[in-house]
């Protein structure tokens, strides 16, 4: 299937996507406070307080995560920072046309594993999804369900709706399902981003059955698809796992430590650039369960 073609210098695209970042992401809020400052100390926290209020005011009224989101084909194809990281680690998808041809009413829920320390690949296989899959494309492109916290950060929004993600509540979930619209989830959430380890592969599955459960309720197949090299993008480190894992449970907050190589990635706050392994994702053939409007917990478990 259709890759991007284009090679790149491992060593420019870190150069170029961390310049990328200090000047349009880490600079502008960074010199604006500085020169309220300046001039006034208390001009830097009205700026502060008047920026957080507007933001605040913007999602509120936008809210359009709720629905059924504001995909992009053309930023998730085209933009020069996807396409150079999509090179960087070697971004592959692997499929059959018999899985193409599975998909009962150009519909289907794709379930990704594993969700590795960020879900990178997520974000960069948006685009080639568009040629890999055109079936479930032609009403319109799926819709990722994302964590409602990237929703409410200047910058990681943008990205966010632009490659098709809306929030991961059950209520918008069902919304784009009924709309005829497929959904790209990654079943394992915080629980498996909290428990990658780099150079093991594990997935996060047996209390995580929700996704089979809307496929029953819709009607709809599901397309499972296995993801080889997110565990291993970053190293990994196990201090402090008590604490973080109450903070998962209790709180659904994941604080995974690890680090990169040398540069800034991803957006807003920088981190170390992932480490350049391929990213290969492998798609299963289509499986479509029994159509039961109300399914009970032991039809989900058969």
């Amino acid at each position: 299937m259709p890759q991007d073609a284009k090679q790149y210098s491992p060593a420019i695209t870190v150069l170029l996507v961390t310049l990328n970042y200090v000047f349009t992401i880490a600079a502008p809020p960074i010199l604006a406070l500085y020169a309220a400052a300046r001039v006034e100390p208390r001009y830097m926290y009205t700026a502060i307080a008047a920026s957080m209020i507007a933001w605040i005011a913007y999602v509120s009224i936008d809210n359009c995560e709720l629905r059924t989101g504001r995909p992009d084909e053309a930023f998730s194809k085209d933009h020069w920072v996807f396409s150079r990281l999509r090179a960087y680690m070697k971004l592959k998808l692997h499929r059959t046309d018999t899985v193409q041809a599975q998909l009962k009413d150009d519909q289907a829920i794709f379930a990704f594993f594993p969700h590795g320390v960020n879900s990178d690949f997520r974000v960069l296989m948006a685009g080639p999804m568009y040629d890999a899959f055109p079936k479930v494309h032609a009403k319109g492109a799926p819709r990722t369900l994302a964590a409602s916290i990237l929703f409410k950060i200047p910058g990681v929004r943008t990205v966010t709706l632009k490659t098709g993600c809306v929030d991961a509540g059950r209520s918008t979930a069902n919304r784009c399902l009924r709309q005829g619209l497929s959904l790209f989830l990654c079943p394992g959430g915080q629980d498996e981003q909290l428990e990658t380890i780099c150079g093991r592969e594990r997935v996060y599955l047996k209390s995580r059955k929700g996704f089979v459960r809307l496929a029953m309720i819709h009607g709809v197949p599901l397309v499972p698809a296995y993801c080889f090299g997110s565990s291993d993008l970053y190293r990994t480190y196990g201090a402090f796992y008590s604490f973080r894992r109450w903070l998962v449970r209790n709180l659904r907050i994941a604080l995974p430590l690890y680090s990169g190589d040398w540069g800034f990635f991803c957006y807003p706050t920088p981190k170390g650039f992932p480490l350049q392994v391929p990213q290969d994702i492998v798609f299963g053939d289509a499986w479509t369960p029994p159509h039961v409007k109300e399914p009970t917990r032991d039809d989900v478990s058969k």
